[in-house]
């Protein structure tokens, strides 16, 4: 997995075409890293196409008690600009894969199960204060795979988040957000791989 979001990195880095950018967000029980290509629609510093374009990320989620998580997406988005504001709406894929900890008590557990699913979802983002300095964004998001689309031993998977982001100088951003994700099994319900608020930082390139 760590070779992997190297090699990722290092690819994108050195392509001059591409603009994206690393973000990390942490709780006291959680770490996510992501790489993403052309995520930052609302950049006056950037031009950006009337449809918003693409973006595509891959990342990697980890949490305390041992779940270990890689995921790709794949996000076709429209932006829309008001008179005093932009807000766009984004829909895709996601792939994830890895291993979750199962059991009554996941702290205390040592049993695994691999994991799997392709997601529907959504994305969608307000500039809720434009500004040359310090913009600040409100985004929320949602994937939901069935058990048609979940592989190995999974069953279904979910996930929601929100975050709340402002600009601190260029190329950087902090934000605050909230994140739930579980997986159902065949032997388990209802495994919540998350479910907590985090801080984070998200550095372009």
């Amino acid at each position: 997995m760590k070779k992997y979001l190297a090699s990722a990195v290092l690819l994108i880095a050195t392509g001059p075409v591409w603009a994206g950018s690393l973000d990390l967000s942490l709780s006291n029980e959680t770490a996510n890293l992501i790489v993403t290509l052309n995520n930052d629609p609302f950049n006056s510093r950037r031009d950006v196409s009337d449809d918003g374009g693409a973006e595509v990320a891959v990342g990697a989620f980890i949490s305390e008690v041992g779940d270990k998580l890689v995921h790709a997406t794949l996000l076709a988005r429209g932006i829309t600009q008001t008179a005093n504001s932009q807000y766009q709406i984004s829909a895709g894929m996601k792939l994830v894969g890895g291993e979750v900890e199962v059991g009554v008590d996941r702290e205390v557990s040592s049993d695994s199960e691999t994991v799997g699913a392709l997601a529907l979802g959504f994305q969608v983002g307000f500039l809720l204060q434009p500004s040359v300095q310090n913009p600040v964004e409100l985004s929320v998001e949602g994937f939901y795979a069935p058990n048609i689309t979940s592989f190995s031993h999974a069953e279904r998977y979910g996930e929601v988040g929100a975050k709340l982001q402002v600009e601190i100088m260029p190329r950087a951003r902090a934000y605050i957000g909230y994140r739930r994700i579980r997986f159902d099994t065949e032997d388990y319900e209802n495994i919540r791989l998350d479910r907590s608020a985090h801080v984070g930082l998200n550095i372009s390139f």
